[in-house]
């Protein structure tokens, strides 16, 4: 396997594995503290949980956070390799999905 398909994978890997942590963290302490009530959660934008909180909701909310930023942290990731391989032609399409996906994110797009 190449260097970059590894640390691609990792990338996935750690993202995914910690956004369900911190879910499944935080879904147990909302149970905890409300039974079933719903959680109701409302929010104007992806950055309008930054700086998170520490109760059950605060990790829900960082944890799905992660999850939607860990596509977009392997795409940063697949620009720099590429990058350094002086891959012009994938750098470039690479470039492009960024700024797409950080364009959608903040609503530009």
């Amino acid at each position: 396997m190449r260097r970059m398909d590894l640390w691609i994978s990792w990338t996935l890997r750690v993202g995914v594995l910690l956004s369900a942590l911190l879910v499944f963290l935080g879904g147990l302490g909302y149970l905890a503290a409300h039974g079933g009530t719903p959680a109701g959660v409302a929010s104007s934008g992806p950055w309008s949980i930054w700086p998170p909180s520490l109760d059950p909701l605060g990790f829900l909310q960082l944890g799905l956070l992660l999850l939607i930023l860990t596509p977009v942290a392997r795409v940063a990731l697949a620009l720099g390799l590429y990058l350094e391989e002086r891959d012009w032609t994938f750098a470039l399409i690479t470039f492009w999905v960024l700024l797409v996906l950080l364009g959608s994110l903040l609503g530009y797009l």
